[in-house]
């Protein structure tokens, strides 16, 4: 049976804005999650009760999730600024209510590669293009004996709307 091309297991390299500033978001400790779901509303009539007798896609909700482990500043500041940071400082780091701002003029892309021995793949048709991606924070810090800390980076994914792309989340291979 033919294999997925970007591999049937193991950890990827991520990489925050690929075709600017690239920033790789490794390590990490844990799934690095991809979802895609399709938004469905049912057709009912009186008739059939509960029961739909047809369905309408509504549209479709792609996130990713990056569980960063052993971040840097430098990571957390590029990727958190836009994100409700206010300060990042060697001593203060402060955090603050984000409300009412876009996100899709800040999103970026990300570039997905599947590792082998924690060497990154070199074959491009192995690799996910994330076309529209800005984070935003949803993570816990525990504090406990065993546990190890991380910050758990969301990201959603916005439809591409450049010319030729339109409608699109991803693709899988690139050129």
């Amino acid at each position: 049976m033919p294999q997925l091309p970007f591999k049937d297991k193991g950890p990827a390299q991520v990489i925050w804005d690929y075709d600017g500033t690239p920033l790789v978001l490794n390590p990490t400790l844990g799934t690095s999650a991809l979802r895609l779901t399709d938004s469905v509303s049912d057709v009912q009539e009186e008739e059939w009760g509960e029961t739909p007798i047809d369905a309408v896609f509504m549209g479709t909700v792609c996130e990713l999730d990056i569980p960063m482990a052993r971040s840097t500043m430098l990571q957390l500041e590029t990727l958190l600024a836009n994100a409700g940071v206010v300060n990042f400082a060697a001593d203060e780091t402060k955090f603050k209510v984000k409300a009412g701002c876009a996100m899709y003029a800040n999103a970026e892309d990300i570039v997905m590669k599947p590792l082998c021995d924690n060497v990154p793949s070199v074959t491009s048709s192995e690799w996910i293009l994330i076309y529209k991606c800005h984070p935003y924070r949803e993570f816990d810090l525990g504090f406990d004996r065993d546990g190890q800390r991380m910050h758990m980076v969301k990201f959603k994914v916005f439809p591409n709307m450049a010319s030729g792309y339109e409608g699109e989340l991803y693709q899988v291979g690139m050129p």
